[in-house]
């Protein structure tokens, strides 16, 4: 008996469990806030070895494979916990734990989902996860551009994370911010696109202006224009309507 249990432990029937308990505002978190919980491992039908537990911070991305477009997970941060360890069979284990949201988290907007993977490395046997999703909010300075974007009368289009790999960046994937323009002051852009950067004090804005043009200038790429700068908390400071007009600013010296 004792080895059918094993056995069926071994691929994840009787095996150890691990659930997770968030404590995080209703309203949502930030990147920079710190997020808290608790672990709960349980031993199943026969002791186990738990090789560790780890939190990975977990987002997806739209790839394009063969004309097709599928979803992909990717883990944007780890946090080891435990190391090695055994639990007794119907025993229960449990572990806080503190962990601090990386800047490059992504928004929960749009299709992005972003969540916390719990994994149990068991020894000799099916891993077990655990599976929390979270709401995440702009970065406040991000969240200030974004109401500057509104206030120059764009409207967000799409909001999606695109795969960049190892970049200089610290993340695999960037968040776009696609903007279309509502008002015939920007009438002549097609589209407005951002990704955001945050830093503790600052953020780097990556902008591309997309101009209506002809065939002809789209064959030459010249349509598009690219540009970065840096916001920092003093230029916030000094009002939502300041930093539109400083925003408008920009994106008019590329039309």
């Amino acid at each position: 008996m004792s080895f059918f249990k094993n056995m069926m432990a071994s691929m994840g029937v009787g095996g150890a469990k691990v659930e997770t308990v968030l404590e995080v505002p209703y309203t949502g978190v930030r990147p920079g806030d710190e997020i808290s919980g608790r672990i709960m491992v349980e031993g199943g039908a026969v002791p186990q070895q738990i090789n560790g537990i780890e939190l990975v911070l977990m987002t997806s991305y739209i790839k394009e494979v063969n004309d097709s477009k599928v979803r992909e997970n990717v883990a944007l941060a780890r946090l080891p916990l435990r190391e090695s360890f055994q639990i007794g069979a119907g025993s229960r284990e449990e572990f806080d734990f503190r962990w601090v949201l990386p800047q490059h988290t992504p928004v929960t907007a749009g299709g992005t989902q972003v969540w916390i993977k719990t994994s149990l490395d068991i020894a000799s046997a099916l891993d077990a996860a655990d599976n929390d999703y979270i709401k995440v909010l702009p970065h406040p300075l991000v969240a200030e551009v974004l109401d500057a974007v509104e206030r120059l009368g764009f409207r967000t289009r799409e909001v999606e994370c695109k795969y960049v790999g190892h970049s200089r960046y610290g993340a695999p994937v960037l968040q776009e911010f696609e903007f279309v323009p509502r008002t015939r002051e920007f009438g002549r852009l097609d589209e407005l696109e951002m990704v955001f950067l945050p830093s503790p004090g600052y953020v780097d804005v990556l902008m591309e202006v997309d101009r209506r043009g002809g065939a002809f200038s789209e064959w030459l790429g010249t349509d598009e224009t690219r540009a970065s700068f840096r916001l920092h908390e003093a230029d916030v400071r000094r009002g939502p309507e300041s930093l539109a007009r400083e925003l408008g600013a920009r994106i008019r010296s590329f039309m």
